[in-house]
C-alpha cells in the first residue's frame, strides 16, 4: 500500500497518522469517565493508541503486521526533539511583560518551593543511580539528572534530551525517563488529589476551598471564553499565523545564540555546547520578541491565546509521538530501577510541601504549595489542576503567584536550561559528585527560603 511514497509523503502521513491518534485519544477519554476525572490527557492517550497499534505491540501479535508503518514510527521518533522548541519558545511570547520587583512578593515562596524540589529530585537521582542503580541494575551514570528531568521537567524535556543521551551512549536513559514522566502524569494526580482531599478534611490546614463554593476542578476548567478576534486593524496575517511567525522569529534566534555559544566555547577549546539542545535558548528569543513588541508598542500583533494554540498542539504532538515510540523492550528491562526512582521523588515532594510549606508561605501554604507539588511531579498544567482543586473561586492568589514562578524558574529548572546542562555536568564529573552538589544546593535554597519566610510572615 505504502510502496511508492517518497520521504516527503511519509512525514505527510506520519502527521496524519499522529492527529487521528490524538482525536481518538479525545474518544476515548469521552468514552472512559475516570480517565477525564483523572485529568488524563488525550495526547497521553493517543501516545498509547500509537504505540498498541505499531509495531512493538501489533506487529508482535499479528507476524509484522501492523496498522502503523515502521516507517511511520520512526518519523514519530524525531518530532519530540522538534516540537519541544516550538513549545519553549511560546513560553514568553504573547504575554504583558510583568515588573520583577512588583511579582517577586508573590511568586518568591513557590520559586524556593519549586527550586528546592528540583535541586533535592537531582540530588536524589544522583547519589541513588551512582549507589544502587548502577552497580546493581546496570543503569548508565549518565541518568543521575532522570527524576528531575523526567518529573518537574516532563514529557516533553525528557524527548527533547534523547540526542544528548544518544551522543553519550546511553539511549535507554530517554526511554526509561519518558517511561518515569508517562507514569508521573498519573501518580503526580492521583496523589495530588489524595493530598488535596487530606487537607480539606484536614481542621489545622486552611484550604481556600472550605471558604467556596464546591464546584468540581473540572466544571472550573471549562469555564473558558472563546478565542478573541483579531486585535490589529488588517494585519496582512491571521491571528494563528503571526504567532507562529513570532515562535519561529523566537526559535531562529535561539538557535543564533547556541551556535555563537557553541563558536566561543570553541575558540577556549571545549566542545560543551556542541551537545546541548536548543529548547532552553528558545525561551530567551521568545523573550526578546516579546520585549521588541512591547517596546515598540505593538504587542497587540500576537494573541496569547493563539500563541496557546499553537504551543498546544506542538505539546500534543510531542506527548503522543514520545509516548507512542517508547521502547518497551528498555522500559520492561528496567522495572525496578523506573518504581524506584517513581517512589523516591513522591517522597521527596510530598515530604517537602508538608514540612517547608508552613514555613515558605506567608498564608495559605497549602492551596499554594500543591500547585509546585503537581509541578515537581509532572508538569505545570498539573499544578494549575491541583490550585484549581484547592481554590476553585481563585480567592488565595495561589494561581497568580504559580503563574508568576514560572518567569523565574521555568527558563533554569523543570526543563530549563539548568536541566540541559546537567547531562554534560554528570559526563564530565559523575552523578555521585553531582548529586552530591546538589545536596548543598538544596541545603542551602532551604535556609535562604526560611529565613524569607520568617521574614515575610513577621511582615504582615
Amino acid at each position: 500500500m505504502y510502496e511508492s511514497l517518497t520521504d516527503a509523503q511519509w512525514v505527510g502521513l506520519s502527521l496524519v497518522f499522529v492527529a487521528m491518534a490524538l482525536i481518538g485519544g479525545m474518544l476515548l477519554r469521552r468514552a472512559i469517565p475516570a480517565l477525564s476525572a483523572f485529568y488524563i490527557p488525550a495526547s497521553v492517550l493517543a501516545g498509547f493508541l500509537i504505540l498498541l497499534t505499531g509495531p512493538q505491540v501489533l506487529g508482535e501479535v499479528s507476524n509484522g503486521w501492523s496498522l502503523i508503518p515502521s516507517e511511520v514510527i520512526d518519523i514519530l521518533r524525531l518530532m519530540p526533539a522538534l516540537m519541544i522548541n516550538v513549545v519553549f519558545a511560546g513560553i514568553m511570547i504573547g504575554k504583558t511583560l510583568p515588573s520583577i520587583g512588583k511579582i517577586w512578593s508573590t511568586a518568591a515562596p513557590h520559586v524556593f518551593l519549586g527550586t528546592i524540589l528540583s535541586f533535592g529530585q537531582f540530588a536524589i537521582g544522583g547519589v541513588v543511580v551512582a549507589l544502587l542503580l548502577e552497580p546493581v541494575f546496570d543503569l548508565p551514570d549518565a541518568a543521575g539528572s532522570i527524576i528531575e528531568m523526567s518529573f518537574a521537567g516532563g514529557l516533553g524535556t525528557i524527548a527533547g534530551m534523547r540526542g544528548l543521551f544518544d551522543d553519550a551512549g546511553a539511549g535507554e536513559v530517554a526511554d526509561i525517563g519518558l517511561g518515569l514522566a508517562t507514569i508521573s502524569i498519573l501518580t503526580g494526580v492521583i496523589s495530588g488529589t489524595l493530598l488535596v482531599n487530606w487537607a480539606i478534611r484536614n481542621p489545622r490546614i486552611d484550604v481556600a476551598r472550605e471558604h467556596t463554593d464546591r464546584r468540581s476542578a473540572a466544571s472550573r476548567l471549562s469555564d473558558i471564553p472563546p478565542n478573541e478576534g483579531d486585535t490589529v486593524e488588517d494585519p496582512g496575517l491571521g491571528a494563528l499565523s503571526r504567532a507562529a511567525g513570532a515562535i519561529a522569529i523566537a526559535i531562529f534566534l535561539g538557535f543564533l545564540i547556541l551556535t555563537g555559544l557553541r563558536a566561543l566555547a570553541g575558540a577556549f577549546g571545549t566542545d560543551l555546547f556542541d551537545r546541548f539542545p536548543l529548547f532552553p535558548f528558545t525561551v530567551i528569543g521568545g523573550f526578546i520578541v516579546q520585549m521588541v513588541l512591547t517596546r515598540t508598542g505593538r504587542e497587540k500583533l500576537i494573541e496569547r491565546r493563539m500563541v496557546n494554540d499553537f504551543t498546544g498542539l506542538s505539546l500534543d504532538i510531542l506527548i503522543a509521538s514520545a509516548i507512542g515510540t517508547l521502547s518497551l523492550a528498555t522500559i520492561g528491562a528496567n522495572i525496578p530501577a523506573i518504581a524506584i526512582l517513581t517512589v523516591l521523588s513522591l517522597a521527596w515532594s510530598m515530604t517537602a510541601l508538608l514540612s517547608l510549606g508552613p514555613r515558605l508561605f506567608p498564608d495559605q501554604w497549602f492551596t499554594r504549595g500543591i500547585a509546585d507539588y503537581g509541578q515537581s511531579q509532572c508538569t505545570v498544567a498539573t499544578g494549575f489542576v491541583l490550585v484549581e482543586m484547592a481554590d476553585p473561586a481563585h480567592t488565595s492568589g495561589a494561581a497568580m503567584g504559580y503563574g508568576y514562578k514560572q518567569l523565574f524558574y521555568e527558563p533554569f529548572l523543570g526543563g530549563g536550561m539548568l536541566t540541559a546542562l546537567s547531562v554534560p555536568i554528570i559526563l564530565a564529573i559523575g552523578s555521585l559528585t553531582f548529586g552530591i552538589a546538589a545536596a548543598v544546593l538544596t541545603v542551602v535554597f532551604i535556609a535562604w527560603g526560611l529565613v524569607r519566610g520568617r521574614s515575610a510572615r513577621a511582615a504582615r
